[in-house]
């Protein structure tokens, strides 16, 4: 491997699919293009309509296509394109098959060509979550049949490394941090951005981003907002899985309205930027969790956090620099992380700024190759 360079092959899910997992393919991608050759081998079909429960599986209008191609090979559900899969990357012969994991739904169609594959490439996955935040029977035979058919790992946290560790002991594992997600632009103009949004001087915004799932916790921020100060404002921007409804009620209940600025939609590229910016903490108000695509965000746009602490959360902050780390996921202890956290926004820029410099894609690519050097040797 190390007298040539690198041939990776990338199967998993890209653009014109939407999500954080296509995202971090995308970023991924196009950091390993600096170091090896490398093509994307892309789904026809990620979920069936039936089983997706938002709205559309598929990027917007106006987010812009990755600049790399990513051919369509894979559906998860269609047994026949395992061996049509299998045979497109055959036929380009990597060194090495990279893959994404994140559910055990995916288990079947991946395992398959991973398992095809098995000793003509040396098999690494990018693994997410190990074990599901929602759990359904059969998830640990689907996931463990993916994994047997590894040779190797990464994740981007301790929680998943263990988590995987109790499925598969003794892997190899790499394990380095999530980088930052750089290409949704700079940071705004907080004060043209907040002029634009109508957000007043003395208010401040608490962001709850990405998709709304029971998991996320984001009934549990609104009933902490009661208990914040008169002046702080939650905006929700994502879009909703499910009904909007069980949130509505207790905005309704609270009397919340004029405190609850609510972008419940699918959020374009082109607007994150804006969003984070307008923004003074980000909350992660979570009941579960693993590392956390949101917080690379925020950490990019140097924006401080706020996070209950179940699985990674607490290690995305170093407490009183960069965030808080609630005591428990209680709206009560979500509400004193808020008030802490307002308390010390001055001082969080500094170590805010030494995260942004350290945890670039470039690095972790590099990393990575180390790594696959390391386990051509062994």
């Amino acid at each position: 491997m190390e007298s040539k360079k690198l041939k990776i092959a990338f199967l998993s899910v890209f653009y014109p699919f939407r999500g954080g997992i296509a995202q971090f393919n995308t970023e991924l991608f196009k950091a390993l293009q600096h170091k090896a050759e490398v093509k994307a081998f892309n789904f026809t079909t990620q979920y069936p309509n039936l089983l997706f429960p938002g709205k559309t599986q598929y990027v917007s209008e106006t987010d812009q296509a990755p600049g790399f191609d990513a051919p369509r090979y894979l559906s998860s559900i269609n047994p026949l394109s395992f061996k049509k899969t299998t045979n497109a990357i055959k036929k380009y012969a990597p060194d090495v098959l990279v893959t994404a994991y994140w559910m055990p739904f995916f288990g079947p169609s991946l395992g398959m060509v991973c398992k095809k594959l098995k000793g003509k490439a040396i098999n690494v996955s990018f693994v997410h979550n190990a074990i599901p935040h929602e759990r359904r029977f059969g998830d640990s035979k689907l996931s463990k049949f993916y994994f047997k058919q590894q040779d190797a790992f990464v994740t981007m946290s301790e929680t998943v490394r263990n988590d995987l560790n109790i499925l598969l002991p003794n892997c190899k594992t790499m394990m380095r941090p999530h980088p930052l997600y750089a290409q949704f632009g700079e940071p705004k103009s907080k004060q043209e951005i907040r002029a634009k949004f109508g957000i007043r001087k003395e208010q401040k915004i608490l962001l709850f981003f990405g998709f709304i799932r029971k998991y996320k916790g984001l009934d549990l921020l609104l009933k902490a907002l009661k208990n914040c100060d008169e002046h702080t404002v939650v905006l929700i921007a994502g879009e909703c899985y499910g009904e909007f409804d069980q949130y509505q009620e207790i905005i309704d209940e609270f009397g919340l309205e004029d405190r609850v600025i609510k972008m419940v939609k699918y959020i374009p590229d082109s607007e994150v930027s804006e969003i984070f910016s307008v923004s003074d903490i980000c909350v992660l108000p979570y009941r579960t969790a693993t590392q956390s695509g949101i917080a690379s965000i925020a950490k990019y746009y140097q924006l401080p956090m706020v996070v209950t602490p179940v699985g990674e959360l607490p290690n995305e902050v170093i407490p009183d620099k960069t965030g808080i780390v609630c005591e428990s996921s209680k709206p009560i202890h979500i509400a004193q992380g808020i008030h802490k956290s307002l308390d010390l926004l001055e001082d969080f820029s500094l170590q805010l700024k030494a995260e942004k410099d350290e945890h670039t894609w470039s690095n972790f690519a590099e990393e990575f190759m180390l790594f696959l050097k390391s386990l051509d040797q062994n």
